[in-house]
């Protein structure tokens, strides 16, 4: 499965996951073979990209569970932009509360890892995908945590809307990407952000957010939007900022971007695991316990340019699987430790297609090396022409 953008989608390119309307109506579904009037369909609902199957791929797994949550993102993604819309217009939100708590009875409960649902996002319903996507990994983790159910449900609320200032953001520096903003729009942004969490206090409107939820917002208003941005050292561990901060990046890590390309889920926890300052063990831990990193199914490369894939999951430690070569149609449990110093996991394979991609610039440099070579074999045979006459 690839993340193929959208200008690059092309006719008989198969869908990996499916396309859901507003209502949770299937539109399309998983293995559809595209036309080119369903890839102008696509385009109108202004998606970044499609996640698309290599052409030898088989479908892969593809549960209930992952169809119900696949279908609950799309129908929730409309119902929290009807309501930060309210908000941000100074009106009572319908739908945050009742959605905080049908995430938690959803997702707060579950006594088995989930599959990480990375969505289809476009420029237009980002901000609200990226805030559902962190309120569920938000409620799984707080499970994990064994937090109090007032506390998981303030830091699910703060998870659907610490994000809100982002919507006044204008479009034309949203658009330009992180690795291009000047100094002068990330002050922008940040100010933007902080309007965004004033709009949340009882004195802009009706509705009263739980307190632990607007000082968590307010904690993460103050936070910079990048992926090392350190935690203010007065943030206490266990009042939720530090469940949001990391699920909130993961999340941003994973997922795909105008100026970037998404990174797996297993780059991303090496990345928090790095970066204890940051993302402090206990929440990462109770993150990589609450969602699969490399689950059954899941084609991995090693440290020592072999390839294979995940046949069990070790449930203890995500990073020692039990693997098949491809090379060698070799049994590895990585728990053994005879393994452990040999080789190592260095990441998800992002493509099974090992043919080589051949663009004009490729052909054009072929070409020239091949000239090169001729050109080469040929002064090669006059030379020894020359010297078998004497003449060198």
């Amino acid at each position: 499965m690839q993340y193929v953008k959208i200008n690059h989608v092309r006719p008989g390119m198969r869908l990996a996951r499916p396309i859901y309307n507003r209502n949770g109506v299937m539109l399309y579904e998983r293995d559809t073979r595209l036309t080119p009037q369903g890839i102008a369909s696509i385009k109108n609902f202004d998606l970044w990209g499609l996640y698309i199957l290599e052409p030898a791929e088989p479908v892969p797994p593809f549960s209930q569970e992952d169809a119900e949550l696949e279908r609950f993102l799309t129908v929730s993604t409309f119902r929290l932009k009807d309501d930060l819309t309210l908000l941000l217009n100074n009106m009572t939100p319908r739908n945050l509360l009742p959605m905080a708590q049908e995430i938690l009875r959803k997702f707060g409960n579950v006594d088995h890892r989930i599959n990480f649902a990375v969505t289809l996002r476009s420029s237009g319903d980002y901000v609200y995908k990226h805030s559902l996507n962190t309120a569920i990994l938000a409620s799984v983790m707080v499970n994990r945590l064994h937090y109090p159910y007032p506390e998981q449900l303030a830091i699910v609320c703060a998870a659907l809307l610490h994000d809100a200032g982002m919507l006044l953001v204008p479009n034309e520096i949203l658009e330009k990407g992180d690795d291009l903003l000047s100094p002068d729009e990330r002050r922008l942004i940040r100010g933007y952000m902080e309007k965004g969490y004033q709009m949340l206090h009882p004195d802009y409107n009706d509705y009263k957010f739980p307190e632990l939820t607007l000082q968590i917002v307010g904690q993460m208003t103050r936070l910079t939007h990048s992926v090392s941005s350190p935690m203010p050292k007065n943030i206490r561990w266990k009042n939720g900022t530090h469940v949001l901060h990391t699920a909130s990046i993961f999340d941003e890590m994973t997922s795909m971007h105008l100026d970037h390309e998404p990174i797996s889920e297993l780059a991303a926890v090496r990345f928090l695991r790095k970066h204890t300052d940051h993302y402090p063990a206990p929440f990462v831990t109770a993150l990589t316990q609450s969602i699969h990193i490399l689950p059954d199914g899941r084609c991995i490369e090693f440290s020592n340019g072999q390839k294979g894939i995940v046949i069990e999951e070790n449930e203890k430690n995500y990073a020692q699987p039990v693997v098949i070569l491809f090379s060698t149609n070799q049994r590895v449990d990585f728990s053994e430790a005879k393994y452990q110093k040999t080789m190592h996991i260095s990441d998800v394979m992002k493509t099974m297609d090992a043919r080589l991609k051949v663009d004009r610039q490729t052909i054009k440099q072929y070409a020239s090396d091949t000239r090169t070579r001729e050109t080469a074999v040929r002064y090669s045979e006059k030379r020894k022409k020359l010297v078998a006459a004497g003449r060198m």
